[in-house]
């Protein structure tokens, strides 16, 4: 995924939309966001704007919030590991992230045996195999931020 897909998916995921998102930006209407996340001639997305709509989107917890520092990493040859926090799970969420994190896993063992198949690799396969290991990465912030809030709610009110 690249950067200003990462920021179209967590606008759209944001309760609300553009709509509801573009007016908590400084100088920001609707159609202005929508122009610069469509890249639009003469229209680009700040990197602080891209930031704080993260920030916006990591403090509702929505699925997306990470998807803008993971895909920054993922191009400057990084893997993102934030440090868990929570807010109330349960365990079906716990389980559906483990579940989610094995078929990302699986996809990229896929990938990669199938790109190991010619002793070969070409740019596009290393770009798929970088793609599905960020997609891997995204599962297992998943899996970590629901194992937090299982921690979390297992503890008195007032200790961390």
């Amino acid at each position: 995924m690249n950067i200003r897909d990462a920021v179209r998916a967590m606008v759209h995921g944001y309760p609300g939309g553009i709509g509801s998102l573009a007016p908590r930006l400084p100088r920001k209407t609707a159609s202005t966001l929508d122009k610069e996340l469509r890249g639009a001639h003469g229209f680009k997305l700040g990197v602080d704007d891209a930031a704080e709509i993260a920030g916006m989107c990591f403090d509702l917890g929505t699925p997306e919030a990470l998807d803008f520092a993971t895909a920054f990493a993922e191009r400057m040859g990084c893997l993102l590991i934030p440090l868990p926090r929570g807010v109330s799970p349960s365990n079906v969420q716990a389980v559906r992230a483990l579940a989610e994190h094995s078929r990302e896993n699986a996809e990229l063992l896929a990938s990669v045996c199938e790109t190991l198949a010619d002793n070969k690799v070409t740019d596009n396969e290393l770009r798929d195999a970088a793609r599905n290991g960020a997609e891997v990465v995204k599962s297992v912030q998943q899996l970590l931020a629901a194992l937090a809030e299982l921690n979390l709610a297992g503890k008195p009110l007032g200790v961390e």
